[in-house]
């Protein structure tokens, strides 16, 4: 039986002195291939809940963490500390060539799950666009019964 985990999403962007939240919890995978971890789960589109999106983000062994997002509204996001990325971000509407430079990265996972943490900057032809805070907390959707269970049977 595979088990079942809880992804809390926090997004946070700031541009031009004014900041957005977006907050979003939902259920997820959370597998270990190798020595790469990866937590995908869908995210709805606010105005026709009948869309979704599959997100995926890959965190490998040197912390770099890649979102991968499809759909309509599709892109590959590279998240590495100290490091600047383009990014091609696909919309119904046209597609945008980004750069991404990525400030900070932590990552906190065991096989349990934990967090992971990213502030990076986005800029449109090298005019900073937004900076960012993308902070994602998954965990075993059962834990408590889990550890109530070996409480009960260790006894």
């Amino acid at each position: 039986m595979d088990k079942q985990y809880l992804l809390s999403v926090c997004g946070k962007q700031y541009v031009n002195g004014s900041a957005d939240q977006v907050d979003l919890q939902t259920n997820a995978a959370y597998v270990l291939k190798g020595s790469t971890r990866y937590i995908t789960y869908k995210e709805y589109d606010p105005q026709n809940p009948d869309i979704h999106y599959r997100t995926t983000v890959k965190i490998d062994e040197n912390d770099v963490v890649t979102v991968i997002k499809g759909g309509e509204i599709s892109h590959n996001l590279i998240l590495e500390k100290g490091q600047r990325h383009r990014c091609e971000y696909r919309t119904p509407y046209g597609n945008m060539s980004l750069g991404i430079y990525t400030e900070a990265v932590n990552v906190r996972l065991d096989d349990h799950g934990g967090e992971v943490s990213v502030r990076y900057s986005i800029d449109i032809e090298n005019e900073l666009a937004s900076t960012n805070e993308l902070t994602l907390i998954i965990k075993e959707a059962n834990s408590d019964v889990n550890s109530t269970n070996h409480r009960t049977e260790a006894e």
